[in-house]
């Protein structure tokens, strides 16, 4: 039945956001498994959720913030929340170019 509630809960989401889910590589629900912590500008945050999921329509199960990015303290703050809480989390990525390994960039979060 949870789970169940769940996905109604993230249809719904979904169905209300529709117009904002095109502009993003990916759009997942779950709870967070892991954090990794690097160097700044090195996908400095990092985080996987349960299951390990692909993020941003390809092969990549983790999605990283990095300390340059608008707004970094707050995000980082909000997914050790969601974390300790073990409450889920929305997290909206696009897919980085710059490497050429198009890793999944968080560009938003909502914490459920």
């Amino acid at each position: 039945m949870k789970n169940i509630f769940k996905f109604i809960s993230f249809l719904s989401l979904m169905l209300l956001s529709s117009h904002s889910v095109a502009a993003w590589d990916g759009t997942l629900l779950g709870k967070i498994n892991s954090i990794d912590v690097a160097p700044g500008q090195n996908y400095g945050f990092r985080i996987s959720l349960v299951g390990f999921p692909k993020i941003c329509g390809n092969d990549n199960t983790w999605a990283y913030l990095n300390e340059s990015d608008s707004n970094y303290n707050t995000y980082v703050s909000v997914l050790l929340a969601a974390k300790m809480a073990d409450k889920n989390v929305v997290v909206y990525t696009k897919r980085e170019k710059s490497s050429g390994h198009n890793y999944c960039h968080i560009g938003y979060i909502s914490l459920k």
